[in-house]
């Protein structure tokens, strides 16, 4: 009994030591927020994230020959919304960026998007490790279902709090 107490007091020691500090979260203005519109770029810890673009896709072709599609990829849902970013690490430590485990999106029903694998939409995964003061540029795909407003959650690590880019139709392309 006093060998599990021993472990789980020092597995909340390594968890108070290694950032179970609160999450700083700002706008390029340095006001303190957790909302950001797609204008704007939000700086969480030493991360800012900018999206550069929304995109909505229908279909999309999965395989090609002779220059015409002979597959399609569709979505199970209404599309695909394909979110385009630029993650800058302005720490002094290299940052791990994961596609899957870093962001989230749900619609104003609260429903998630899908991730979806999409192979001629994505140009560049937003995924890998990003240098301090280096950036990583890159999208994500979700499949979606028709909304007004899609909220896109960012979680610098799974110690910290979440903030949100609230998507509007009209800032969809």
């Amino acid at each position: 009994m006093k060998k599990i107490l021993s472990i789980g007091l020092l597995i909340l020691a390594i968890l108070g030591s290694t950032g179970c500090q609160e999450t700083v979260s700002q706008d390029e203005n340095g006001n303190t927020k957790t909302e950001f519109s797609i204008s704007e770029t939000a700086i969480v810890n030493d991360t800012k994230i900018k999206i550069n673009s929304v995109k909505k896709i229908e279909t999309e072709c999965a395989w090609e020959y002779n220059g015409q599609c002979q597959s399609y990829t569709e979505p199970d849902n209404d599309y695909f919304l394909i979110i385009d970013l630029t993650i800058e690490n302005t720490g002094s430590e290299e940052l791990a960026i994961s596609s899957m485990m870093s962001f989230d999106l749900k619609d104003s029903s609260g429903e998630k998007g899908s991730y979806a694998l999409l192979t001629e939409s994505i140009t560049s995964q937003l995924d890998g490790s990003v240098m301090a003061g280096d950036l990583l540029k890159g999208q994500i795909a979700y499949d979606v279902k028709e909304s007004e407003t899609y909220n896109f959650y960012y979680l610098d690590s799974l110690l910290d709090d979440q903030i949100k880019f609230i998507i509007n139709q009209s800032d969809i392309q």
